[in-house]
């Protein structure tokens, strides 16, 4: 017995010692480089090391109905084999599917769990979003549907609908265990790692969440918010030794300015034994200032990231190559990125819909020098397109300042609309456009006119904003862009115009305007048959049955199921393929549920997909002449 409480007293002084240990403070985060001898200050001589055991106590929680949980499933998120499959470069068109886990949920209250209150409306979606949807459904729906379509609009509704805090749906009390998992797996695919932090955050203390906790600080450290994620692992660190939450805690002593605590902490995991050289080798070099040497970016984990992060250290493509998708978002908030690494991570933001195309602009022009040709970088976008050729070519016609600048958007542009990134990438270039036009103003020099850019051109902004009508008659030749303009801004005027569908030869097109409430005034149909240069086309029909479903969800107010199915319509093929009879059913849906707005944003997409197919098709003929 003395023994063994001798023994208990070398364990709890020693992890009085982890927590309590004190030198005076170091200049916060990115300043964490005065030299520190690892080795110094260390645990006492003589005091042994031992492992503490787990005495998490497991919470137990019910629902605001006192009913328990029925069904248990599992969810492991931080299994390294599962996050080396459910990696950035698997999970998107820049780093190039995901295959998540499954984790113990046990409380059927966190059903309810969300971002927002649930009683604040967002822009039409409610509290009651899962009224009339059984539970089993919408766990069918989140395992099922799309995470991504070819609509942004009705994506970015999907991902709303998906996190807001809302009144479960009906039987939740059964399967209470597998809507959570769903919803934390729909949204760790969709990469929203900031709404999934939020969801996160709310998971009791129990061991059943331990994944998620590990992650959500993980989270945190990446987007610097250091009090949040620190707190975590102080309650942690004393009751486990996981490894994981040393480590977390050697990082969290250094940018509180705790070097003393960060070096007697790395002291305690390499003395029981911890296997991770990278980690120790950027401990040392954040503590020492010492640069750490051969470390292999392949095999770089999550935390090697966030300590290259706090050491300054630039952070290579290759190794954010292994982040699981739902990091998507943390990324882009990494301020140590390489110069490839920083492109890469917003296009995919951007593909995503996680940062908008000014923050793709400020951020592709900070990722370091260009040293592109203008030229060489467009034959690279054609001959392999990819995140970081849309990104390199973007940026050194940013640079150009030469006569070529707009010819070069124009190439650049069919390029991308060739490769289906037409409409994400049509703000960026149009911003360019704006800023050689300026330039030209400024300058009194107006050459492009004479090069047959023009009409290119003012297409171009023409369906980037259509609204604009200044700077497109400003343009000595705009072609159809005034007609391409007047086109999409039937959406919001409601008022068909005849001289315009047929001139571009769009009527296909008008059971989509029709869907969104455009009226067209009396005609002579016949007289247009007659004058029509083409009535056969071409369309990808959507899945009857889902367009039934997806009708029938609408017609019984079911919001959140609605919303869900129409993504996964619209996942089917590009909008300038699809039925556009199917799509107006689709927006009719949208508008049953009193989503207006999101049923004129698809109707512009359609719009404007339409519209760049043709811009492509008549770059090819006049090619060709």
């Amino acid at each position: 017995m003395p023994n063994c409480r001798s023994e208990q007293t070398r364990f709890t002084a020693l992890f009085l010692m982890i927590l309590g240990f004190a030198v005076p403070a170091l200049a916060q985060r990115t300043d964490v480089q005065k030299p520190f001898n690892l080795i110094e200050n260390s645990a006492p001589s003589g005091s042994s090391i031992v492992t503490a055991p787990n005495i998490i106590d497991p919470v137990q929680k019910v629902d605001s109905s006192n009913t328990k949980v029925l069904e248990e499933q599992n969810l492991d998120l931080t299994n390294p084999s599962i996050l080396k499959k459910d990696s950035l470069a698997d999970t998107s068109a820049a780093y190039a599917q995901v295959s998540l886990g499954r984790k113990k949920i046990s409380e059927v209250g966190l059903a309810a769990i969300g971002v927002g209150g649930s009683n604040v409306s967002d822009h039409g979606l409610d509290n009651m979003i899962w009224r009339g949807t059984s539970a089993s459904d919408a766990v069918f729906l989140l395992n099922k549907t799309a995470v991504v379509s070819h609509s942004r609009a009705v994506t970015n509704l999907a991902y709303r609908v998906v996190a807001r805090q809302s009144v479960p749906p009906i039987g939740v009390n059964l399967v209470a265990t597998e809507l959570v998992t769903a919803r934390l797996a729909w949204l760790a695919r969709a990469g929203r790692s900031n709404d999934l932090a939020v969801l996160a955050t709310q998971l009791p203390e129990s061991p059943e969440w331990a994944n998620w906790k590990r992650w959500v600080v993980e989270h945190e450290l990446m987007v610097r918010n250091d009090d949040a994620a620190c707190g975590i692992v102080d309650k942690q660190v004393m009751a486990t030794f996981d490894p994981f939450w040393h480590k977390a805690n050697v990082i969290c002593h250094a940018v509180k300015g705790n070097a003393g605590g960060a070096r007697f902490a790395a002291d305690i995991l390499a003395a029981n034994g911890v296997d991770d050289p990278i980690f120790f080798a950027l401990t040392h070099e954040m503590l020492s200032g010492v640069p750490a040497d051969n470390i292999d970016p392949n095999e770089l984990e999550t935390m090697h990231i966030i300590l290259m992060d706090v050491v300054n250290r630039l952070i290579p493509l290759e190794g954010l190559a292994v982040l699981p998708s739902q990091m998507a978002q943390s990324v882009v908030r990494l301020k140590f990125l390489g110069s490839d690494a920083r492109m890469v991570s917003t296009f995919d933001g951007l593909s995503r819909g996680l940062i908008d195309h000014n923050q793709v602009s400020k951020l592709w022009r900070n990722a370091g020098p260009v040293n592109g040709d203008p030229q060489l970088t467009l034959a690279q976008l054609d001959g392999e397109p990819t995140a970081l050729t849309t990104a390199m070519a973007w940026r050194a016609i940013d640079e150009d300042a030469s006569d070529k600048r707009l010819t070069r958007i124009v190439e650049a542009m069919q390029f991308e609309i060739k490769d289906g990134n037409g409409a994400l990438m049509l703000p960026l270039y149009a911003e360019l456009i704006r800023n050689a036009i300026s330039d030209a103003y400024t300058s009194a020099d107006m050459r492009f006119n004479e090069d047959g850019v023009a009409p290119k051109i003012a297409m171009l902004l023409a369906i980037d904003n259509p609204n604009d009508i200044s700077t497109i008659e400003g343009l000595s030749d705009n072609g159809n862009a005034l007609l391409a303009a007047q086109l999409m801004q039937i959406v919001d005027t409601s008022s068909s115009q005849t001289k315009v569908l047929s001139n571009l030869d769009t009527w296909s097109l008008f059971p989509v305007l029709q869907a969104v409430g455009a009226v067209v005034p009396a005609q002579e149909w016949l007289a247009l048959v007659k004058d029509s240069p083409s009535l056969s086309h071409q369309f990808v029909n959507l899945e009857p049955l889902l367009i039934n479903a997806v009708l029938q969800a609408a017609e019984k107010r079911r919001v959140a199921e609605t919303i869900l199915l129409a993504n996964w319509l619209l996942q089917t093929a590009p909008l300038d393929i699809v039925n556009p009879k199917d799509l107006a059913q689709v927006i009719t849906a949208l508008r049953t549920i009193g989503q207006d707005e999101v049923a004129k944003s698809l109707a512009k997409e359609v719009l404007r997909a339409h519209l760049l197919s043709r811009f492509i098709k008549s770059s090819v003929n006049d090619t060709s002449n």
